[in-house]
């Protein structure tokens, strides 16, 4: 984490403000971005020092930042990150890079003021700006040069515009993002229903097979006893289609809900990292942002066929986890008996129960979409399985069911 230098500002004003762009919907823009990638933007406000936005190579002075924040809205400071702060290589990538030593400051095109930027290190830096809400533009003024001549990009890992807002809710929203010119305001949604329908039916499809796809790698992954940990390029593959997966339903409920959209992308800000394993808060994260948003679709559509299928869909990836969480166990308990001279009766039952569950529990994720009713049925009429990792997913797939079992009209068990 960044620690926080603060230049000049008043305590009590600092601990009343929040920051606007993850609290409110706005939008964002900035003057250019390195190969035109959009996520080079998304990288600003993502929370994670250790990413960065940089710009087009040679946007050194001149380039800007703009932020729309409601008019409702009291801004109390600015606060940047004036460079790249992720550790580097051989080269730090902080001092290498360029660092803003400037800003020049403007609400609707009017300036507020002149401000030097402390860059040093990398740390959160606030500039003291006061105004209300509208358009504020950061303008670079002046730079640090890095010690690398070759890189030639403006670079800031963090912005944050503080201050407050009747609607604020602290960390649920992300603002929409554009290079060049910033999004249109946000508009009041009007949805066609029937359209709405037609996209949900053909994204939740596409969801629930990118996302079976995506499942087994995370298995396969933690199952690799001999490199726990993948390589980057597999990681990025992964983390590939796990964006895409969170891209598509988010364009899904953005007319809908645009804070449930968000809610998608803030959760898609957390990288996967380490071991397999430890990716598991992540993935339940995603599942339950994603299943949020589904439920808010299905809702707007307002017909029982919507609901059901959002509940299907969702208890169909719940079930894929839980049977391969199951095979898991299994498996790993398998190589953890090969390894003991003697097992007792106790650890011999449960080896026998992880292996059943798995035996009982992937065949019915595999007959799931040709007989949703009857193995909902059948799932009903089984007890939790023995391993303790599927515990939570267990338990929400119950409640999918249920779910189901009214939208779809199926009889009580």
């Amino acid at each position: 984490m960044f620690a926080v230098l603060v230049v000049a500002s008043t305590a009590s004003a600092q601990t009343a403000s929040v920051d606007l762009l993850r609290a409110v919907g706005t939008e964002l823009a900035v003057s250019s971005a390195y190969r035109d990638q959009r996520a080079q933007v998304e990288r600003l406000v993502d929370g994670d020092p250790t990413t960065a936005w940089n710009s087009r190579t040679g946007d050194l002075v001149g380039a800007w930042i703009e932020a729309r924040v409601p008019a409702d809205a009291e801004v109390t400071g600015i606060a940047l990150v004036p460079g790249f702060a992720r550790p580097g290589g051989a080269t730090d990538l902080f001092t290498g890079n360029h660092r803003v030593a400037r800003i020049r400051v403007l609400r609707e095109g009017i300036e507020v003021g002149s401000f030097a930027v402390a860059n040093a290190s990398p740390q959160l830096v606030t500039i003291p700006v006061r105004g209300a809400g509208g358009v504020w533009r950061i303008e670079i003024v002046e730079l640090t040069p890095g010690t690398r001549a070759d890189w030639r990009e403006t670079c800031v890992s963090e912005l944050q515009i503080l201050g407050r807002a009747p609607s604020m809710a602290p960390g649920t929203r992300m603002p929409r993002v554009a290079i060049g010119t910033l999004p249109a305001a946000a508009a009041p949604p009007v949805v066609d229903p029937v359209a709405l329908e037609r996209s949900q039916r053909r994204d939740v499809a596409w969801m629930v097979s990118a996302w079976r796809e995506l499942q087994s790698s995370y298995f396969s992954f933690a199952q690799d006893t001999g490199e726990p940990q993948p390589d980057p390029e597999t990681i990025r593959e992964t983390e590939r289609q796990r964006a895409a997966i969170l891209r598509r339903i988010t364009e899904l409920v953005e007319p809908v809900d645009p804070a449930r959209a968000d809610a998608i992308r803030i959760a898609g800000g957390h990288r996967l990292e380490g071991v397999a394993w430890r990716w598991e808060p992540t993935v339940l994260a995603d599942l339950d942002a994603l299943g949020a948003a589904l439920d808010v679709v299905a809702a707007r559509i307002g017909t029982d066929e919507a609901r059901c299928r959002s509940a299907r869909a969702q208890a169909e990836i719940r079930l894929v986890r839980v049977a391969g969480l199951a095979r898991l166990a299994s498996y790993f308990d398998e190589i953890d008996q090969s390894m003991e001279e003697s097992v007792g009766r106790d650890a011999i039952r449960r080896s026998r129960s992880l292996e059943a569950d798995a035996e009982a529990l992937e065949p019915l994720a595999e007959e799931w979409a040709r007989n949703s009713r009857g193995v909902a049925t059948r799932l009903s009429r089984r007890s939790a399985p023995t391993t303790e990792r599927a515990a939570a997913d267990w338990t929400a797939l119950l409640a999918q069911l249920a779910i189901a079992r009214t939208a779809c009209g199926w009889p009580s068990q």
